[in-house]
This record gives structure tokens, C-alpha cells and sequence, in this order.
């Protein structure tokens, strides 16, 4: 497997538009993101780890500096509703920030569907809201290959080199493992040669610049990017789509304060019946947020069964791409 420097060397190499598509901290490093926010003084409090600051952390769905244009609004709009500055923590891997949680390090993570069933599995957090997105509660796994590929499915890419986001996605890696082992009973030997890229966007980044034949990817992280930059994804095909889960959700850390919890998941909850919520909301490009419905993430834990824990287990992946 290959590193994540050389895959981002790779990149750039290819296309140097992209390094601030893939710009980020070191694996061992914590990344803090300076907030703009409209109440005065709270993101110099963040920055400075403010005893009150509540700290919410961001798994890398897609590449740090979209996290942050992303999700800055909704950081400020949670600030204001629950009264207390918010300090945001990133790190690199979907492990990491269960950790994080598992610790009480953090208050509160916006993770992705899997590291939530994997941390309700090991009790180190609960549910706090789900987004609903197009009226739906679920997502799928779009696997991608270019359109001058000739391949047309999983089959087709015997031999051929593969991106994956994270050990711990359940778009970007678990739901490839299952299409094969349900397909062709193989590992994800099956590729000549497998990268992690740490991000949605550059996994489509990778197979748009011909840096990877085919990657696994969230669709709605897809779908948003062929909606704004028709030209990354002009030359990119999706051959398959995966069942549909649970969303992605932002959960507690089972360490949190009770009232600290539901005053963050009122905040979340209540935000399409409030005007500057609703603001916000749509420049996410969400419907609304929801209590998580456990029975919407079964298709993960079957998943999981299916290929075995060992197969999603991180510590493992994450040696080899050291």
C-alpha cells in the first residue's frame, strides 16, 4: 500500500491544482482550525482552549480546508444557541477521532457511518443527530473508474490499482470489501495495488487525474462535487452503487455531560424550525437533522460480519501504509 505523502506527491504531480484539495496535517498531528464566527471573542477563545470551549471534532470526509468552509456557519450557528464557544479539533483518520471520543478528549465528533458503529459496539458513544438529505435518511457507496477505462464493473478491475478513504469508511472502504466478498469471495488483494487517500474528494480527485483506476467513495460527497465542479468529474463514471445506510452522524462522547449532550442535540434538532437555521442547513445542502434510527446502520454491522473485524480493523491497515 502506498503512503499517504507519496499518494498526495502523486497529486500534485499530475495536477497541480489540487494541493489545497489535499492540504493537510501529518497523521500524528492534531489540526485546529481557526473559526470566523460572529460572536466576538469565541474563536480567540477556541484558539487559545478556553476552559468552557466545547470541542467537537471533524472526521476528514472530505479534505480539511472544505471541512472548514463547510462546516464553519453551523459551528458558529451551535456557538450561539448553546452559549458556549466551540473548539474544533481535525485529525487525519476516522480512528483517530474516535479516540478522541472514546477519551472524552472531545465532546462531540461528526463522524462517519461505520466509526458509529463501531463506537456504539465498544460504548464510547451515543447518537446526538443525523442529517436528512433530498428527503432521505441514508446514503451509498458509488464506486468510480474514468469513463475511458473500459471497465464496466467490480470484475473488470482484477489487477488494477484502487483508492480507499479510511480503514474505518463504510463508502470509502467497508462496502468495496463486501461487493467482493459477496462477488468474488476475495480480499482487497484482489487490486494490484491499494491507496488511502484520507478524503472523499481526493479519492475522485485520484480517479479523475488517472492516478488510480477505479476508487470507492460516500455518494453524497460525489454528488455534491458534480454539482459544483462538473469538470472534476466529466471523465469519471459511477459503475456501482452500494445499499443504502444510515447517514453519517454527529454523535456524543459517551463521557460527555448529559446536559452539555441534549443542549448540542436541541441545537441540531431544531435548526429547520429557526430561521438563520435553516440558513445554515441549506449551505450544507441538509434537509434537516434527526434523531439517528439505530435500525438504518444494520446493513454496516452486516457488512462488518460478513467480511469479519479483522478485515475493518484500523491498526492494521494503517501499519501497512506507514
Amino acid at each position: 500500500m502506498i503512503d499517504r505523502r507519496c499518494f498526495l506527491g502523486m497529486l500534485l504531480l499530475s495536477g497541480g491544482t489540487v494541493l489545497s484539495s489535499c492540504s493537510g496535517a501529518s497523521r500524528d498531528d492534531e489540526e485546529t482550525i481557526p473559526l470566523f464566527v460572529e460572536r466576538e471573542g469565541s474563536a480567540e477563545a477556541a484558539a487559545q482552549g478556553a476552559p468552557d470551549a466545547v470541542r467537537v471534532a471533524f472526521a476528514a470526509l472530505v479534505s480539511p480546508q472544505e471541512s472548514f468552509y463547510k462546516y464553519q456557519s453551523l459551528v458558529s450557528y451551535l456557538e450561539d444557541k448553546i452559549g458556549r464557544s466551540i473548539e474544533v479539533v481535525q485529525r487525519q483518520t476516522y480512528q483517530e477521532v474516535n479516540d478522541l471520543l472514546g477519551t472524552g478528549e472531545v465532546d462531540f465528533g461528526f463522524i462517519c457511518s461505520l466509526s458509529y458503529v463501531m463506537g456504539l459496539g465498544e460504548g464510547t458513544l451515543q447518537g446526538v443527530a443525523a442529517p436528512v438529505v433530498g428527503g432521505s435518511s441514508f446514503y451509498r457507496s458509488y464506486l468510480l473508474c474514468r469513463t475511458d477505462s473500459g471497465y464496466d464493473m467490480l470484475g473488470d478491475l482484477e489487477g488494477k490499482t484502487f483508492a480507499f478513504t479510511d480503514p474505518l469508511s463504510y463508502t470509502g472502504r467497508l462496502s468495496t470489501l463486501k461487493l467482493l466478498h459477496d462477488q468474488t469471495g476475495a480480499d482487497e488483494s484482489f487490486f494490484r495495488e491499494v491507496f488511502y487517500t484520507y478524503s472523499h474528494d481526493s479519492s475522485v480527485h485520484a480517479v479523475h487525474l488517472g492516478i488510480v483506476d477505479a476508487a470507492s467513495v460516500d455518494g453524497l460527497v460525489y454528488d455534491e462535487l458534480a454539482a459544483a465542479q462538473s469538470d472534476l468529474v466529466d471523465n469519471v463514471r459511477v459503475i456501482h452503487k452500494g445499499p443504502a445506510a444510515g447517514m453519517p452522524p454527529v454523535v456524543a462522547s459517551a463521557l460527555a455531560d448529559g446536559g452539555l449532550r441534549k443542549a448540542f442535540q436541541d441545537a441540531l434538532l431544531g435548526m429547520a424550525a429557526d430561521e438563520r437555521g435553516r440558513a445554515v442547513l441549506d449551505g450544507l445542502g441538509y434537509d434537516c437533522f434527526e434523531v439517528p434510527d439505530d435500525a438504518n446502520y444494520e446493513v454496516i454491522r452486516e457488512a462488518v460480519e460478513a467480511v469479519g473485524i479483522g478485515a475493518v480493523d484500523e491498526s492494521g491497515a494503517a501499519r501497512q501504509v506507514q
